[in-house]
């Protein structure tokens, strides 16, 4: 299990919540920007959201899957407990500091992490822990190019990391990618390594 933990890189995962959730105590996390004129207006908080599913991708992709997939271990439902446990945990986390006032932007935060967790586990299946976390770098990237709604405060109805806190919505898209995400894993959590072994 050590093993296990240290090939998923656990220390820097722990220092990446640490520090995501220290950054958005402080005062700039309320900021936000328009970087794009067919883009969505979107909070510094969204961009320190992505810190999690790119360092869990990394940390799970770090070790030989060919191996693990022999191993007596149920490897793969370890490494979706963990993603889960930082990922779910941080965006909670976060919420919850909103909730106490610690945080203006916690429930955006939060909400986009749910979204990236939900799309780094659907990725998996398809192209292994190595390259899953572009998918939410590449969902940012077009909320951020083409996610503006119907003005700049308003997003397209895709783009729901970019909503504004009080929109239900959003807050039911990020849960809903969250589950749909990890559904899919664990049904498709062994297919990336039996289309390598082809």
């Amino acid at each position: 299990m050590s093993l296990w933990l240290k090939a998923r890189a656990v220390p820097t995962v722990g220092l990446t919540a640490a520090g995501s959730l220290v950054a958005l105590l402080l005062p700039f996390s309320t900021l936000s920007a328009t970087p794009s004129p067919g883009g969505a207006t979107i909070g510094l908080a969204v961009l320190l959201a992505l810190a999690m599913p790119v360092v869990l991708g990394w940390g799970m992709a770090r070790s030989d899957r060919d191996l693990e997939v022999l191993s007596t271990r149920p490897v793969a439902l370890l490494d979706f407990a963990l993603v889960l446990a930082a990922g779910v945990g941080v965006a909670a986390i976060e919420v919850l500091l909103r909730a106490t006032l610690s945080a203006p932007a916690g429930l955006i935060a939060g909400r986009a992490g749910a979204t990236y967790v939900g799309l780094l586990l659907a990725a998996v299946p398809a192209v292994g822990w190595r390259n899953a976390s572009t998918l939410p770098l590449t969902y940012f990237v077009a909320v951020v190019i083409a996610g503006r709604g119907t003005d700049a405060a308003h997003p397209a109805i895709w783009a729901w990391i970019a909503s504004p806190e009080e929109e239900p919505i959003a807050m039911t898209a990020a849960l809903l990618t969250l589950i749909g995400g990890a559904a899919t894993y664990l049904r498709y959590r062994n297919r990336f390594s039996e289309w390598n072994r082809r």
